[in-house]
């Protein structure tokens, strides 16, 4: 079961009030269709995280995602600008964990890691850029990858 931790961070979050919540019009979840370690895994953040080649995420309304590499040798910047986000800064695999999704599959608890992993901009306020553009468009490049399981890491 997730944690329903929006309402939680809505509550406690600066400025004053607090920011309206988003209900989305059916749930996303979907049972496992096999099992674990059968599947090929992915990481999609929302902590804004890039390549230092790539295109930097904007503030507030960028809808964009960036496709990230595997591997965890690969460096990366971390664009996203909240106030909590000092300790991402100096280590990304708080909310990119590539290297230990790596050692989940080298130990069999995952089949494999997908070649690539994907991150957006969290905190954005468009929402049917989200669900008409941005999540078809995630979804499809996670398809043609052959990805069973996308693991959602929130920022």
């Amino acid at each position: 079961m997730a944690l329903d931790y929006l309402p939680i961070l809505a509550e406690n979050a600066a400025p004053r009030p607090p920011r309206k919540l988003y209900r989305a019009p059916r749930i996303g979840w979907q049972p496992l269709a096999r099992p674990l370690n059968e599947m090929r895994v992915s990481l999609v953040t929302s902590a804004a995280i890039r390549h230092t080649n790539q295109r930097a995420f904007t503030a507030g309304g960028d809808a964009s995602h960036r496709r990230i590499a595997a591997d965890p040798a690969v460096e990366v910047t971390v664009d996203h600008h909240s106030p909590v986000g000092a300790d991402v800064r100096r280590d990304a695999a708080v909310v990119f964990p590539r290297r230990a999704l790596q050692e989940l599959a080298r130990k069999g608890v995952i089949g494999s890691v997908a070649p690539a992993h994907f991150s957006i901009y969290g905190g954005i306020g468009d929402h049917a850029a989200i669900t008409e553009r941005l999540a078809p468009e995630l979804a499809r490049k996670l398809a043609a990858m052959r990805v069973d399981l996308a693991l959602m890491v929130p920022y």
